[in-house]
């Protein structure tokens, strides 16, 4: 099982969030999930959204911190973040309530 850290307030997802336009942000760093403005009692509780960002650090697993950051940034320029592969594959595994079988959460 994979260890995630969920850390709320946090200023990557303000800056992220300052960059999408939106009022509040999760975003993941290797095995961290950053929030600005959702609570980590908000995040355990949504399901899909923590389904979303489990796949995100399932990715940073697969492709390594280097690899992962060059090929997001590369799709986030040539397609744009909605049509991100990576973001399009988080998408499609909100609806993945198994996914949450691969990690150890923090409580409340």
């Amino acid at each position: 099982m994979i260890p995630v850290k969920i850390k709320e307030n946090s200023w990557v997802a303000k800056i992220a969030a300052y960059k999408l336009k939106s009022k509040n942000c999760a975003i993941v760093f290797c095995r961290t999930i950053h929030l600005y403005n959702i609570t980590k009692k908000e995040i355990l509780t949504n399901r899909r959204l923590l389904n979303h960002e489990l796949k995100h650090v399932q990715q940073w697993e697969e492709y390594g911190k280097i690899r992962f950051v060059y090929f997001y940034f590369l799709y986030s320029i040539k397609y744009g973040y909605h049509q991100n592969p990576f973001e399009i594959e988080a998408r499609d595994n909100e609806n993945n309530f198994q996914i949450v079988n691969d990690f150890l959460l923090p409580e409340n």
